[in-house]
C-alpha cells in the first residue's frame, strides 16, 4: 500500500526522480487505497479509476487540499455533494450512518 503523505509536494521531497505530475498521481492513488477504493459517502467499492477525490470541507468554505481533508468518492456522490458539508450531504442522501460518519471524522481529525 502506498503511504499517504500530507500533500503531493511531500512525495517530491521523499522520493528520487519524481516530477510534480507523478507525485500528484501517487498521492491520489494512496488516498484511494487508504480507503480500500471505497466511496466514503455511499460505501460502495470501485476501481481506482472510477473514484474521484472530494474535499470534506469544501474549498468554497475554506477547505484545504491536504490529505486530512480529501476522501475518495464515486462520481455520483461527488457531484451530488457539490459544496455541501459532508455530514449534511450524507444525512439528507443516505440518512444517519454512524459508521460512514466515523470513518470520515477519524480521517479528518487524525
Amino acid at each position: 500500500m502506498t503511504p499517504i503523505l500530507p500533500t503531493p509536494d511531500h512525495y517530491l521531497h521523499n522520493l528520487i526522480a519524481m516530477n510534480s505530475s507523478m507525485s500528484k498521481k501517487l498521492w491520489r492513488k494512496a488516498l484511494k487505497e487508504h480507503f480500500d477504493c471505497t466511496c466514503v459517502y455511499c460505501g460502495q467499492t470501485y476501481e481506482l479509476s472510477n473514484l474521484t477525490l472530494d474535499h470534506v470541507i469544501p474549498r468554497s468554505a475554506g477547505g484545504e487540499t491536504i490529505a486530512s481533508n480529501i476522501v475518495p468518492a464515486c462520481q455520483e456522490c461527488n457531484q451530488k455533494k457539490a459544496s455541501k458539508p459532508a455530514t449534511e450531504f450524507m444525512r439528507t442522501t443516505f440518512g444517519v450512518n454512524r459508521l460512514r460518519e466515523y470513518v470520515i471524522s477519524k480521517h479528518i481529525n487524525g
